[in-house]
């Protein structure tokens, strides 16, 4: 049930916080909170502490500021604040409402606190409403200062604000190097059941430890209540590197929002350093709005539902005629609650729908961010490139007059060997066919079997056929540089992190992935999508296949293309085989 089941009147909810608290008068304790708070943003509100005794029936209690006049003196009214309460309990169970209706400069909101109890259970919710589609107002409404006071209060007499089994706090926990802290916390990210969003804030070598605290602090307080917040020194960050594999971890200066639930890695977004040190309160902005959708569509407790039971829901029933004898009342009830029914059943499959909806947008935008942060990445290696380019040529350039010279005294210019075919300037390829073409025709040690077109056509008919084709050819010619290289020493992800080669691959673990997930790997119906052609000159492909792990990843978003290939260049056929090209393969949680 939403908000606005419950308020039929009520404007959208922008902002949703809900925990447990034990306070013995929680009631009383949150109500006094509430009015301080409304208070120090409102003191034309003015007035004592006023409490209201709970009853079988709601006892209410109203506070109306009056208008304020515009500074041009016309008398046109600038803000009006209303501040309401409303306490009732039967059965057992009780729930106190306090309402913050503000009309102000900034914009319209209303925020609204309940707190639900039973004897047993406890809850405080806070929700806030606002007119259309008003994100950039939110400041306006004070209602982080408000969670932040009610979570500090709670710690400070007892009450353990929780959501679950995850405590609530206002300032960051700093993770410990010890393997007995690092495992379950690595353990507690990757579990589907967890409820509280995570955010982990590496320690940035650029900036300073004082820096470094500071955007901690600030995103614990603007993600208070949403999120729990973590800091990672230098001295844990390996460790937590290690414990988490690299589609998980976070590399030095980098924020990463681990969402609730079940998600493919790259769902789990990431801050760069350079974002993160723009600004101490950029980190708990942009993360508050990637979770601002999530949070909204939180269930409401098990307890408000029994509350309903038993207080009943704030809006106009149906109510039949006093004339109607107890038969027809009854069948007007049953009409009722099977319209309730009707109702619940189509709002859920709306919602549904619409979750489905928000999802596709959500993978369209985060695919077009990686377009971004990949064209960014091109543009810093082809600069690279350029730099390089005079002394490339004037080297080849000497290069191919020396062996002129030697090939006309030996009067055989075919003893010529051909140039390292990563070295050279390609034209742009158009479809990802086109780069598999233009490589095969130019490189010599990246081998590519007939049949890996065979899934392309949903790549090169998307509007990011082009960018997907330029990431496959580079993708390409890293691995035949790779393949060049006379650096026997660690694979290709090492080659990519010591080598100077304007060509290397990023080896970040959104680019590149070394194995398969634990996952796919213990699934035999999933690793079977992973065998590939292969030659049967390569060790262990007699059949002609051979399983694939490692794998580019051309982008994220809607299909997620990848790359997958075979490091033989240390083996008997000295080249890199490349299996596969084409969308996502299948995950449990990913259907290509």
């Amino acid at each position: 049930m939403s908000t606005a089941q419950i308020r039929p009147t009520a404007t959208p909810v922008v902002y949703r916080a809900m925990w447990n608290d034990d306070r013995p008068g929680l009631h009383e304790l949150a109500a006094r909170s509430f009015r301080a708070w409304a208070r120090s943003l409102h003191p034309q509100l003015g007035g004592g502490d006023h409490t209201s005794p709970e009853a079988t029936s709601p006892s209410q209690e109203r506070q109306q500021s009056q208008p304020s006049t515009g500074g041009d003196g016309n008398g046109a009214s600038d803000t009006r604040v209303n501040l309401r309460r409303e306490t009732a309990a039967h059965g057992g169970v009780s729930e106190t409402l306090l309402e913050l209706d503000q009309h102000i400069l900034e914009g319209s909101s209303l925020v609204v606190m309940r707190v639900l109890t039973n004897g047993s259970d406890s809850w405080i919710w806070v929700d806030v409403e606002m007119p259309g589609d008003r994100h950039g107002t939110m400041s306006g409404t004070g209602v982080q200062n408000l969670v932040c006071t009610l979570l500090d209060e709670a710690e400070r007499g007892g009450g353990r604000p929780r959501l679950g089994n995850e405590l609530l706090r206002t300032s960051a926990d700093w993770a410990e190097p010890r393997r007995d802290f690092m495992v379950p916390f690595a353990d507690r990210i990757r579990d589907p059941a967890r409820r509280l969003p995570y955010v982990v804030i590496a320690y940035d070598p650029l900036g300073s430890p004082a820096k470094d605290v500071d955007v901690a602090r600030v995103t614990a307080q603007q993600l208070a209540g949403l999120a729990r917040v973590f800091v990672l020194p230098a001295q844990s960050l390996n460790a937590f590197q290690v414990v988490m594999g690299e589609e998980w971890y976070v590399t030095p200066g980098e924020a990463r929002l681990y969402l609730p639930g079940e998600h493919e890695p790259h769902r789990h977004r990431t801050l760069a350093p350079e974002f993160v040190r723009s600004g101490t309160d950029e980190t708990g902005r942009w993360f508050g709005r990637l979770l601002q959708t999530m949070l909204v569509e939180r269930e409401p407790p098990d307890l408000y539902r029994r509350s309903r039971q038993l207080l009943g829901d704030r809006r106009e029933r149906y109510e039949p005629p006093p004339d109607f004898d107890a038969a027809e009342r009854a069948a007007a009830l049953e009409v009722e609650v099977e319209a309730v029914w009707d109702a619940l059943y189509q709002a859920r499959t709306e919602r549904a729908a619409a979750r489905a909806e928000r999802d596709e947008q959500s993978d369209q935008l985060y695919g077009v961010l990686e377009e971004l942060e990949g064209a960014q990445e091109r543009i810093e290696q082809l600069q690279l490139l350029l730099d390089e380019s005079r002394d490339e040529v004037s080297k080849l350039n000497a290069i191919v007059d020396r062996k002129v010279g030697e090939l006309v005294a030996a009067g055989d210019a075919a003893m010529s060997p051909p140039l390292d075919a990563s070295k050279r300037a390609y034209r742009q390829p158009t479809s990802v066919r086109d780069a598999i073409a233009s490589a095969r025709e130019n490189l010599r040690k990246v081998e590519i079997p007939a049949g890996v077109e065979q899934r392309l056509e949903k790549l090169d008919s998307a509007l990011e056929s082009r960018t997907w084709a330029r990431s496959a050819l580079d993708g390409l010619l890293a691995l035949e540089a790779y393949a060049h290289s006379d650096d026997a020493a660690g694979d290709f992800r090492e080659w990519c992190i010591r080598t100077k080669n304007p060509r290397k691959w990023p080896p970040s673990g959104k680019k590149l992935a070394m194995k398969e997930s634990k996952e796919v790997m213990r699934q035999p119906e999933l690793l079977k999508h992973r065998r590939f052609p292969v030659s049967t000159r390569v060790p262990g492909s007699t059949s002609g296949r051979l399983e694939m792990q490692a794998h580019l990843k051309l982008s994220n978003g809607s299909l997620a293309p990848r790359l997958y290939f075979h490091d033989d260049t240390r083996g008997t056929t000295g080249k890199v085989h490349v299996g596969y090209i084409g969308p996502h393969l299948p995950t449990k949680r990913f259907r290509s």
